[in-house]
């Protein structure tokens, strides 16, 4: 509160008209909003939706949670070309997931489809995404020894576990195609 009375260049005995004391009461809220937004990102890197959802949950007004925002891009603070960068580099990390489950994740914490398609390209290189898979594969396999033995149910089970982590069709039919062939020295067509 002090700050903002110091930046409206007030003293005490000045005397408040009613329309300073709405810039007043506004620039409080601002500062309380960006206060809130700058919590919610200490936590992790968030989308812009994100923050604000977050602010109306705080039941901030949705022009005081819009100049919050444009004051959050404007710092660099809020970005969500590099958050999907990013989410899309930890998520992998973490656990392998395909590109079609990425852009869903993405899509669904509101980064634009365009920035979504943007970061996918840049992050997920050719052949990374095959590795992933195959290696995702190979580690299914290895859990499942028993069912290995079952042939057609083991390639159907194989094959849900990688389309559910959103590897396309393809990437699918590849990995599971080279893990068959490790575990048997040479795979049965798929």
């Amino acid at each position: 509160a002090t700050d903002t009375l110091i930046r409206f260049g007030l003293r005490t005995g000045d005397e408040i008209t009613e329309a300073t004391l709405q810039k007043l009461s506004h620039a409080e809220e601002i500062l309380a909003a960006k206060n809130a937004a700058l919590r919610y990102l200490a936590v992790r890197p968030r989308s812009e939706r994100e923050i604000r959802d977050a602010l109306r949950d705080k039941e901030f007004s949705d022009q005081v949670a819009a100049e919050t925002i444009a004051s959050l891009k404007e710092s660099r603070l809020l970005d969500d070309a590099a958050f999907a960068r990013s989410y899309i580099r930890n998520a992998i990390v973490l656990k392998p997931s395909g590109r079609v489950l990425l852009r869903q994740k993405l899509l669904l914490l509101g980064v634009e489809r365009s920035l979504a398609e943007e970061a996918l390209d840049e992050v997920l290189e050719k052949g990374t995404e095959l590795d992933e898979a195959e290696k995702a594969a190979r580690g299914f396999a290895a859990k499942k020894t028993r069912a290995r033995s079952q042939g057609p149910e083991f390639r159907k089970k194989l094959t849900a576990y990688l389309l559910r982590r959103g590897y396309s069709w393809e990437i699918v039919r590849q990995a599971a195609k080279k893990a068959l062939e490790d575990d048997k020295g040479g795979g049965d067509e798929f």
